[in-house]
């Protein structure tokens, strides 16, 4: 009798020790998948979810689409691109690459800026699969960077919409820095101020979570402008999961899944930061599904 009770009691214990296991396991991964007030509030004008970073949304959003569209423009006008993009599942990355090269040079010709370095191989970034290489300190056009091998192994989609996140990350350098450069415009516009912001904290803080890196205001911005584009070229039929957070992805019907311009207009009690988590629960649950 007494070995039984010791063997059930043994038993109770391995199971609270267990789900005390897994509750730690699940609070971590929402802990890092949310974003959070602590980290967010040490460079609070870097983050879209702050209302100090109010000011860039509506301007930036305005700006995102304008171009994008003159891209997807630019992109339908080349009949050789347009027949690459109808058949781009079907392509290997290697028959991608230079189409992906062409519509680099389109997209640094529509944003009108000194196109930074590419580069595309298995070994100049370790580790990384793609990445945009710059530095504050030392401002310039920048580095876009595809590990080729890292991309065959994903979705046919993601490396256009990498490609041309990347490469909107130059564009959001060169202007965040222009006064660098000698260009310094009389008044530095909330859009400038709001890039500059999110690259130098990009540098600084440590501990992002999914949710706090992706509202960075340039990675916000840039996945925005990436899944605009392909989901026009796709005529939104293209499902972008991993492509940041719901707040800069678009539904079936071309419209942002987490609108955070409506969100800041809108009255509540909540933050827009504590109404995004809880808009954002439905991302976390479908990649939880997929893990």
């Amino acid at each position: 009798m007494m070995m039984r009770i010791v063997a059930f009691a043994r038993l109770l214990l391995n199971t609270a020790l267990l789900n005390a296991a897994l509750w730690s396991a699940a609070a971590a991964a929402e802990s890092d998948f949310y974003a959070n007030q602590e980290l967010q509030r040490q460079m609070p004008g870097a983050f879209a979810l702050q209302p100090q970073a109010r000011g860039f949304l509506k301007p930036a959003f305005a700006m995102t689409i304008r171009q994008a569209d003159a891209l997807v423009a630019a992109i339908e006008k080349d009949q050789a691109l347009r027949d690459a993009i109808a058949r781009w599942p079907e392509l290997s990355i290697d028959e991608q690459i230079p189409h992906l090269k062409r519509i680099f040079a389109l997209e640094t010709a529509v944003m009108e800026i000194a196109p930074p370095k590419l580069v595309i191989d298995n070994h100049s970034y370790p580790g990384r699969t793609v990445y945009f290489d710059f530095d504050p300190q030392k401002p310039s056009t920048g580095t876009v960077y595809l590990n080729p091998d890292k991309l065959a192994a994903r979705n046919k989609y993601d490396a256009l919409a990498f490609l041309i996140h990347e490469t909107r990350h130059s564009y959001q350098f060169q202007l965040a820095y222009a006064d660098e450069a000698g260009d310094k415009p009389e008044q530095v516009s909330p859009i400038a101020e709001g890039y500059r912001s999110a690259f130098e904290a990009q540098k600084t803080l440590k501990g992002f979570s999914f949710s706090d890196f992706l509202t960075l205001l340039n990675e916000y911005e840039a996945f925005q402008f990436a899944n605009y584009v392909v989901g026009k070229l796709t005529d939104w039929q293209l499902e972008m999961t991993d492509m940041g957070t719901f707040a800069s992805q678009f539904d079936r019907e071309g419209r942002l899944k987490i609108d955070l311009i409506r969100l800041s207009e809108t009255p509540s009690d909540a933050s827009v930061l504590e109404r995004y988590n809880r808009l954002a629960k439905a991302q976390y649950e479908q990649r939880a599904r997929r893990q």
